[in-house]
């Protein structure tokens, strides 16, 4: 036994040695390989930062110069002096012109010179001044910039080639030219317009390389317009043919290691989608190896570290390790010796896996405790696989050992919810006991082999039903038909009415998530069908073609007879408006649209009035509409929660509101009856509606606003007939009136007489 003790216990140490050993050589190899490539990831996303960089500064440059361009020539007056003969006679117009043109060229945009041919009238015109084209300097414009295929192109030329006369070319060996064809939007091309550019401007734009790093900026022939730093390519720039051989011109970026002038870089591209230019940036190899190389020698002593300190733990841990492995080996000695057979040589692990197998053989007491479970094992199944989370290999796995019924052809799902609760028989408390009551009443109702096991999820009872029917007319009346059980046996039992949403039938079991959203989907629409529905989806109008308007002038009518506390009318109406929703095939969404923004209204209106309503108090409950079942229910609720509570509230406040606002339209009648005045003003001044305030009014003063109006005119009038000498044509136009006829007329209407009898009949009694 001893000599067994000492073999196991070497073991012990080698195996917790290279258990210890080779995690640390693996993870400090994994962690210089990691650091190492995320030197080289952050390196490369350095460097298409910079590069990007760059070409932004770039074409910003030549983007604001290109249109800063365009907008020049298709100007009407630019185009007005390219057609003129410059002479002496248009000092003013050249004038204008070269100023223009001295006014493109900014200090920003790097531009040198710009120059602007007429080829009609043959003469060109730039920072040098006015110059006349010649035969052979026309024929080289005319070859050189005309024969261009696009109307617009940026072209590199070396200065002493570019073939525009008197064309300012001091500052660089090498310029940029944007050249321009005119008329822009014209074939018939009878001039030009070309902007030179030096390419040594482009330096200073890419003034963020630094001595690690280099750009180049390659045109579309791969001639190079401006580098960063020649020490790379050398004062010549010339970059060897093969090296462009890796760059992929279909390809927008990309990257690969080249060999230039005996080093190794690392070169990153981008093609500029603006004008076909490469951006280069070179990166030295050595500079990026530098940087890992350290952590390379870090991660080194750290691995030495660990693996002496990992040696002196296997020695000291297997100790400790063994000693109750020796311990548990003596206690089943001790217990077994009686069965343990002493002649041969037993290992004390085989003595402790012997004692482990007694042990599994009373695994059937942990059978039956699974068993027990299995119930909740399956719901648990049906609710992963309806929110879709069981993956499409566990699905057959889970059906084989759950046996579910594997022979049909097609599945549905039957969504369940309840319409109303009884309230004599349950509590709306009862509503979770309720459902699942329904639960255990779909187990007995339908067989093992037609469903799989029923659950519940939040207020809905969900339950998959497996049909072997290929004829799509006879499968939809064999559910019909099981959904009409359905709801006649909760009717019989529970005396309460469901409605049911049924999917489209699908196939395969990985598609059950889509099909209880289908159902879901289906049961949004029992709002319109009303209670007791059997809703399929292959049944429903998707397509969403028909969108009813909102009834505005429904809405204005129960609005404004809630606020003059016209209960039948505001009922009348509310019933119109949910006639209308009835009428009319609006889908579920653009109906809960439609009543939201009806209640929100109707919030807006107790808000405005300052009434309070014990069921509307806050925007939260303009959404209790969702959890009623039907259209009555909702019409029933705003009926009388809302609307009656609200007129109710507002007619016993004191009515001394109504008699203020009478008192101040009277009082404004009385002070401005020599005006043009009408309803429409006095509710602009006051703020509120016209036909609110003609309601108030004709109730608390007896007249119509209008009546009043011309009483009190009319009274005015008699006093000046009576105490003044104005003519019966002035009083007509002091009381507004368009003509003396019309008051003549309302006052003999008025009065059984004449302005003129009344005044000669009351003057002869003084």
């Amino acid at each position: 036994m001893k000599k067994l003790s000492t073999r196991h216990y070497f073991k012990l140490i080698a195996f917790l040695f290279i258990l210890s050993t080779v995690p640390v050589i693996i993870t400090g190899g994994l962690s210089y390989w990691q650091s190492s490539k995320a030197i080289v990831d952050f390196s490369n996303d350095e460097k298409k930062q910079n590069i990007y960089q760059i070409q932004t500064n770039v074409e910003q440059v030549l983007r604001y110069i290109d249109l800063s361009t365009t907008y020049f020539v298709r100007s009407g007056q630019t185009q007005a002096y390219l057609r003129e003969d410059m002479r002496a006679n248009v000092f003013s117009d050249f004038h204008q012109l070269r100023k223009d043109l001295n006014h493109l060229q900014t200090i920003e945009t790097g531009i040198e010179d710009i120059i602007l041919v007429s080829l009609d009238n043959r003469w060109l015109l730039n920072n040098d001044g006015l110059v006349r084209l010649d035969n052979q300097t026309y024929q080289t414009i005319y070859q050189d910039y005309l024969q261009i295929p696009n109307t617009s192109a940026w072209l590199v030329e070396e200065a002493d080639r570019i073939g525009l006369p008197n064309a300012t070319k001091k500052s660089c060996s090498q310029y940029i030219n944007l050249v321009k064809k005119l008329p822009l939007l014209s074939s018939n091309n009878t001039g030009l317009i070309s902007v030179i550019i030096p390419s040594c401007e482009l330096r200073e734009i890419m003034a963020q390389s630094n001595d690690n790093e280099s750009f180049l900026i390659l045109d579309e022939e791969n001639r190079t317009i401006a580098q960063s730093n020649t020490e790379y390519t050398g004062e010549t720039s010339q970059i060897p043919q093969d090296l462009f051989e890796h760059i992929d011109n279909n390809a927008l970026e990309g990257e690969f290691e080249y060999r230039l002038n005996n080093v190794d870089y690392k070169i990153s591209y981008q093609t500029s989608d603006y004008n076909n230019w490469t951006y280069l940036s070179f990166v030295k190899l050595s500079d990026l190896h530098m940087k890992s190389s350290s952590i390379g020698w870090l991660t080194f002593w750290i691995v030495i570290v660990l693996l002496t300190t990992s040696l002196c733990f296997a020695f000291v841990g297997s100790k400790v390790l063994y000693r109750p492995v020796k311990k548990l080996q003596q206690i089943i000695d001790a217990n077994h010796h009686e069965k343990t057979d002493t002649t041969a040589p037993v290992n004390e692990f085989d003595m402790i896996e012997s004692h482990i197998e007694r042990l599994l053989n009373q695994n059937h007491l942990l059978e039956k405790r699974v068993q027990s479970q299995v119930s909740q094992l399956k719901q648990l199944f049906m609710m992963r696989l309806l929110q879709g989370k069981v993956s499409k290999g566990e699905i057959p796995l889970k059906v084989k050992a759950f046996q579910y019924e594997q022979d049909w052809t097609s599945f549905s799902i039957f969504s369940l919810k309840i319409d109303e609760i009884d309230q004599q028989k349950f509590n709306s408390n009862d509503h979770d006991l309720v459902l699942f009551a329904i639960n255990n009443l779909m187990e007995d109702l339908l067989s093992e082999k037609e469903r799989l096991t029923p659950v519940v999820i939040n207020d809905t009872q969900i339950t998959i039903i497996m049909m072997k029917s290929n004829n799509a007319t006879e499968y939809s009346r064999l559910l019909n038909q099981k959904a009409e059980l359905i709801q006649s046996k909760v009717k019989e039992l529970l005396h309460l009415s469901v409605s049911i949403g049924i999917s489209k039938a699908h196939q395969k079991l990985e598609y059950a998530h889509i099909a209880f959203k289908e159902s879901k989907e289906s049961l949004k629409y029992r709002l319109k069908m009303g209670e007791g529905s059997i809703i399929f989806y292959d049944n429903l109008n998707r397509r969403y073609s028909n969108v009813a308007p909102y009834p505005v002038a429904i809405k204005n009518k129960i609005l404004d007879a809630i606020k003059l506390c016209e209960k039948e009318i505001a009922l009348q109406e509310l019933t119109k408006f949910f006639d209308y929703l009835d009428r009319h095939d609006i889908h579920h969404q653009q109906l809960e649209i439609i009543l939201s923004r009806f209640l929100y209204e109707l919030y807006e209106l107790k808000e405005s009035l300052g009434a309070s309503v014990e069921q509307f108090q806050t925007t939260e409950m303009i959404t209790h509409f969702q959890n009623l079942r039907s259209m009555e229910s909702i019409h029933d609720w705003v009926s009388s929660e809302i609307i009656l509570p609200l007129i109710q509230n507002i007619e016993e406040k004191d009515d001394s509101k109504n008699r203020k606002i009478s008192d101040r339209i009277i009082t404004m009648i009385h002070h401005n009856f020599d005006k043009d005045l009408s309803l429409d003003i006095i509710a602009a001044e006051l703020h509120y509606n016209p036909n609110y305030l003609s309601s108030i009014f004709q109730k608390e003063a007896g007249y119509s606003f209008s009546e009043y109006l011309l009483r009190y005119r009319l009274n005015k009038a008699k006093e000046w007939l009576v105490s003044t000498k104005m003519s019966v044509k002035e009083i007509a136009q002091r009381l507004k009136y368009n003509n003396s006829q019309n008051f003549i007329r309302s006052f003999r209407k008025m009065e059984g007489t004449t302005p003129g009898k009344y005044r000669e009949q009351y003057r002869g009694r003084d």
